[in-house]
């Protein structure tokens, strides 16, 4: 789920079917901007339980929390205070990689491929789609970070969020030199 079009009756009733059916949620708080316009819904959503794992940014972490008040407004007080509400806590940290945690495990992973970027747009996006796919791969906490690194990583080679074919190829490379499992996309 994207923290985006808010309605929080809405987000909570969709939460609560995909939570009936099994389903993990995530969320992706967006920009700082949303952080800072829906903080007081935001804040419930997170405190609520039902979110299994969310992706921030540096700046929307820095913004989530200036606002609670938290004088120490770094990555790992971010990862630190999501992973009180949810079980993976992941925060992006543009060409500085990215710092995650689940359960007692926390890792920080370097940004992969040389740093080629020409337009940052849907960095974020790829980056949570490759985690997912990692996670949904039964990966470990690491590598589902080097996965959403080597996507995002893609997509800012070439200008407006598109991942053309040889940045797939790119990508595909970045994977098979750490060793990550890869995709079939043939189909």
């Amino acid at each position: 789920m994207r923290f985006g079009a808010f309605n929080l009756e809405v987000i909570q009733a969709a939460i609560r079917i995909a939570k009936q059916q099994g389903v993990s949620v995530s969320l992706d708080l967006a920009s700082f901007e949303m952080v800072r316009n829906f903080r007081v819904p935001l804040q419930q959503l997170l405190e609520s339980g039902d979110i299994d794992l969310c992706f921030a940014n540096e700046d929307e972490a820095t913004e989530l929390l200036r606002w609670l008040g938290e004088g120490n407004a770094h990555p790992e007080a971010a990862v630190e205070y999501l992973s009180k509400y949810c079980r993976w806590a992941v925060v992006t940290l543009g060409s500085n990689g990215c710092i995650a945690k689940h359960g007692e495990e926390i890792v920080q992973v370097p940004a992969i491929g040389e740093a080629k970027a020409v337009d940052a747009t849907g960095a974020g996006d790829l980056f949570a789609s490759g985690f997912l796919y990692g996670l949904v791969k039964g990966l470990s906490l690491e590598e589902c970070c080097k996965v959403g690194s080597c996507s995002g990583g893609s997509v800012i080679r070439s200008l407006g969020g598109e991942v053309t074919p040889e940045n797939w190829q790119w990508m595909y490379k970045q994977m098979q030199r750490k060793g990550l499992s890869l995709p079939d996309i043939r189909n």
